[in-house]
C-alpha cells in the first residue's frame, strides 16, 4: 500500500515529467549543410550546445551538400512527427515539397544560413543567417574600391545552383551596375566552396587570362586561398591581385596583413547557429517571430584587421 508521503512524491514527480515534456523536452530535425566544413561545422557545434542549453534535443541529419539526399532526410523529419525543422537549404526549390509536408503535419519549420526561392516562404516561419545578396554587394563595394572602380576580374562561385552562391553572386554583379563601375568580369567559375576545387579551376583562369585577372572576388575565403596558391605557384615573384572573399577567417584575416588578400567579409558560425535555435525555441514556445532574422556583417581590410575578431 502506498503512504501518504509516497503518493505525494509521485505526484509530484509526474507533475515534474509532464511539465518538462510540455515546456522542454522538445526533439527538432537538424538538416545541416555537411558535417566536415570550414564554416558549417562550428555552426552546428553552436546550434547543438545552444539546443542543450535549452534542453532541446537536436536530431542531426547531413546532407553533405547532396541536395537529392537534403530531400529525402528532409521528409524523413516529417515522418518522425519532431517538434520542428531546422533546414539548411542546398537548392532554391528541391526542398519546397518537404517543407510543404512538414506544414500539413504541423510541423513548424525554419531556414538557416541559406535563402531559398520566394515559393518556399509560405511554409517556412523564418529564414535565419546571413543576407547573401548584401555580402556581393558588400564584396563589390570592397573590390571596387582596391581597384579604383575600374579593371577585370574573376568571379570563384560556390556551387551552382546554390541559394548562398546565387546571391552572392548577383549581389556583387547588381552592385557594380549600380555604381557605373568601370569592371569587366572575364569568367564566373564554380569550386563548390572548396579550396581544393579552387586551386584547380584557378590554375586554368590564370593560364587563360594572366594578367588581365586584375581582381578576384571569392564566394568564400577557403575558395580566395585556393586561388591565392593557385597565383603563388604561376607568379611566384609577383603580388597577388586584390582579392575579396567571405566569412572571416583567421586564415583571411592573416592573408590581409600579408597583402595576399585586400579584404573578407565577416560572418560568424557560431552567431549563425545559435541564432536558428534560438529562433526555433521561440516557435516552440508559442511566441511570433520575424519572418527575416540576418547576422551581422563586417567588411575587413588592413584598416581594422587588428581591431576585429576572425569569425573562425
Amino acid at each position: 500500500m502506498i503512504g501518504k508521503k509516497s503518493m505525494i512524491y509521485v505526484a509530484v514527480t509526474a507533475a515534474m515529467l509532464a511539465s518538462t515534456s510540455m515546456g522542454y523536452a522538445k526533439t527538432v530535425c537538424y538538416v545541416t549543410a555537411a558535417d566536415s566544413h570550414a564554416y558549417v561545422t562550428p555552426a552546428n557545434l553552436a546550434l547543438q550546445e545552444r539546443a542543450a542549453e535549452l534542453g532541446i534535443e537536436i536530431l542531426s541529419l547531413s546532407q553533405e551538400f547532396d541536395v537529392q539526399k537534403g530531400t529525402e532526410q528532409l521528409n524523413t523529419c516529417v515522418a518522425r512527427g519532431v517538434d520542428g525543422i531546422i533546414l539548411w537549404p542546398l537548392d532554391p526549390q528541391a526542398y519546397i515539397p518537404g517543407l510543404a509536408r512538414a506544414q500539413q503535419a504541423d510541423i513548424p519549420s525554419i531556414l538557416i544560413n541559406s535563402p531559398m526561392d520566394e515559393a518556399a516562404n509560405q511554409f517556412i516561419k523564418s529564414f535565419t543567417g546571413p543576407d547573401v545578396y548584401e555580402e556581393g554587394e558588400m564584396a563589390a563595394d570592397a573590390l571596387s574600391e582596391a581597384m579604383g572602380a575600374k579593371g577585370t576580374v574573376v568571379v570563384i562561385a560556390g556551387q551552382a545552383g546554390n541559394g548562398t552562391t546565387i546571391g552572392r553572386v548577383a549581389g556583387f554583379v547588381d552592385r557594380l551596375k549600380e555604381t557605373n563601375a568601370q569592371i569587366e568580369i572575364l569568367d564566373t567559375v564554380n569550386a563548390d566552396f572548396d579550396q581544393q576545387k579552387a586551386l584547380v579551376v584557378s590554375r586554368d583562369l590564370i593560364t587563360r587570362f594572366g594578367d588581365k585577372i586584375q581582381g578576384v572576388y571569392a564566394n568564400d575565403d577557403t575558395m580566395a586561398r585556393g586561388f591565392i596558391d593557385a597565383w603563388k605557384e604561376a607568379n611566384p615573384s609577383k603580388p597577388t591581385p586584390p582579392i575579396v572573399g567571405i566569412n572571416g577567417q583567421k586564415d583571411a584575416f592573416e592573408s590581409i596583413r600579408t597583402d595576399e588578400m585586400y579584404a573578407t567579409i565577416v560572418q560568424s558560425p557560431i552567431e549563425d547557429g545559435k541564432l536558428a535555435i534560438d529562433t526555433m525555441a521561440e516557435i516552440l514556445d508559442g511566441k511570433e517571430v520575424d519572418s527575416r532574422l540576418p547576422i551581422p556583417l563586417t567588411v575587413v581590410t588592413k584598416d581594422n584587421v587588428e581591431s576585429v575578431e576572425p569569425a573562425f
